[in-house]
This record gives C-alpha cells, structure tokens and sequence, in this order.
C-alpha cells in the first residue's frame, strides 16, 4: 500500500473521529451514555463510508478524459461542473444517511423524514463531502509536484551525462595522444604529410566543436568527418584498417544526431582487434531509412563485449534518436559480423 492510500486513510479516520466525537458530545446531553456510546458506534463506519464514497464518486468522474478535457478550458466551467456533482452528491448521501439514522435510532411511531435532524445532516455531509474533495486536490497536487520534480531531476541527471560524454568526446585523451605520437613521427619523415594529418586533425576537432551542440546534421557532413577520423587512424593502423564507403546519393541530405557515425567506427576500432593477420574492415551503408556501420566481429575480449554490448555512448545514442525521432537504433551480430543500424530522419520532419 503507497504512502497516498495510507495518508487517505488516516484523514477520513480523523474526519469520522471528529465528527463522531462532536456528536458524541452532543447526545450525551440529552440521552444516556450508552445510547450515546450505541450511536457512535454505528455512524463512525457510516461517516467513514462517506468518505470513501465521496472520493470514488469523484475518481469515476475525473476517469471520464474527455470531459475532463472538455471543462478544462473554462475554470467557471469547472467550478459549475463539480458544485453541481458536490450538490447531487451531498442530497443522495444525506438521504441515505438519513434513512440508516431513523431506521437505527427514531423510536418515534409517526417520524417525520425532513426534519431538522436530516437538515443537519445535509450541512455536515456537504462539509464533509467538500472536506474530502478538496483533501484529494491536495494529494493530487503533490503527486504532480513530485512527478514534475523527479522529472526535472531525471532530466538534469540525462543533461549532465550527455555534457560530460560531450566533453569526453572533445578531449579523448587516448586519441590526443596517439595523433600527437603520429604528427611528431610524421614531421620527420614526411613534413608535406605531416602537415595533412594535422589538417584532417582540425577538420576533425573543428566539427566535433561546432556541430556538437546540434540536434541532428546532414548524413553527408557526418561521412565528411569520417573520411578526416579514419585518415588519422589509417596512419596508426596502416592497412590493417580499412573504410568501405557505400552510401547512396540521395541519402545524404538525411539527418542523424552529430558525432554518430563517429561513435560507431570508435567503438569498432576500440573493441575488435586490428593487425595484419586480421584486418579490420569497416563499411557505411544505407538501405531504406538507416545508414548501416559493419565491422567484421573479432573482438579483443569476448566476455567484456558481450557483457557491455550497449555501453554508456551507445544506451545515450539509442535515447537520443528516440527522443527527437521516436524510432531506437539497432545493435546486432550476424554471421561474424556487428552491424549498427541507425534510422534516418527525413529533412521535412
């Protein structure tokens, strides 16, 4: 049982206490402790009865969306509809009340029904009624406070993850380090060279820098920056690594969140092993609405791939491209070979 339900409880325990306590008070002025202590007995499950009916008359209306949706538009609407509900509410429940009271306690031969007992009635089941009604406005409100704030949480939670995998992108230390190795051996060997790699360098960091804080870039600005990142890495791995580029034309003007394809080679280098005996090859494709990245699986430590199969860069992509496209990547191995399956977006949408 959640805290709600409990804390429901406790209030329309409380309320039917109270109300009880005062008539209590009240009867055993003119009757005798017993018959007071009789009364008491049998209204206290009554009132907290009332209660409960109360808020399950008002549970089955707000269930009604759509005409929720329809008064929500005018607050005098609103008011109109729900003091017309309290109003019918509070004249069924006190006629029912009223019945159990005269039936239980009117020792009279000729009762009279509308007496000043059922008027009395009336006012305290409309205050109780009304009580009630605004006791759930209140709990409904926390709750909505408390979604909203563990959603304001979840969401500067997901912000912070995705600055700090940003910036880790911007300064791979790993990948700093091994281009910087490669320039210094390439100034002394072949400076026309050198002076190439650093430009691929650039073109790399420069896009990483600027296109990072867009939503989604063009296909074709992502393959653009691929051909500088497999560039430096061919220096590293020679022709052990190689880059197959099979993309359609008329692809290239689909949109994909920055850094993607980017993410996806990473991976195939970081994870698979590279050396002459075993190559690693790696295509982008596109078949339909998604751009394929393949790598043949020979990966350095199976256990430790399969058991993070959907790392923390991977699991941000997949939530990425569901946020803003509503459609999740795919990760899979057939035939010895990983295949990344990223859906397109259409430029028009």
């Amino acid at each position: 049982m959640n805290s709600s339900k409990i804390n429901r409880i406790y209030f329309y325990l409380i309320i039917s206490v109270l109300v009880n306590l005062l008539n209590f008070l009240k009867e055993i002025e003119d009757e005798s402790v017993s018959e007071a202590v009789y009364e008491t007995l049998v209204l206290f499950p009554v009132i907290f009865l009332l209660c409960f009916a109360t808020f399950f008359v008002r549970k089955y209306f707000i269930g009604f969306k759509k005409l929720m949706y329809a008064i929500s538009y005018s607050k005098f609407t609103r008011i109109v509809f729900w003091s017309s509900v309290i109003s019918i509410q509070t004249i069924v429940l006190s006629l029912i009340t009223r019945a159990i009271t005269q039936f239980l306690f009117n020792d009279d031969p000729d009762p009279v029904f509308f007496d000043l007992i059922f008027w009395a009635i009336i006012i305290a089941t409309f205050f109780i009624t009304l009580f009630v009604y605004f006791l759930e406005h209140f709990f409904e409100s926390q709750r909505e406070k408390q979604n909203i704030e563990l959603t304001l949480f979840q969401y500067e939670k997901e912000k912070t993850i995705a600055k700090y995998l940003a910036l880790k992108k911007q300064l791979n230390p790993h990948f700093l380090f091994n281009s910087f190795n490669s320039l210094m051996g390439l100034i002394a060997i072949d400076s026309k060279k050198a002076e190439y790699f650093l430009r691929e360098l650039s073109n790399v960091y420069r896009y990483n820098l600027t296109q990072n804080e867009e939503m989604v870039v063009p296909l074709q600005k992502e393959i653009e920056m691929i051909q500088s990142y497999f560039y430096l890495q061919k220096i590293r791995f020679g022709d052990h690594l190689i880059l197959k580029n099979e993309i359609e034309n008329d692809k290239m003007n689909m949109l994909l969140p920055p850094m993607t394809i980017e993410l996806l080679v990473s991976n195939a280098i970081k994870h698979n092993v590279i050396e002459k005996s075993k190559p690693l090859t790696v295509t982008i494709s596109t078949k339909d609405d998604l751009v394929l990245v393949k790598n043949n699986y020979q990966p350095k430590d199976i256990k430790k791939y399969r058991s993070n199969s959907l790392g923390i860069g991977l699991k941000n992509l997949s939530d990425q491209l569901e946020l803003i496209h509503h459609k999740k990547p795919y990760f899979k191995i057939i035939d010895n070979t990983y295949i990344a399956g990223i859906p397109l977006i259409h430029p028009e949408i």
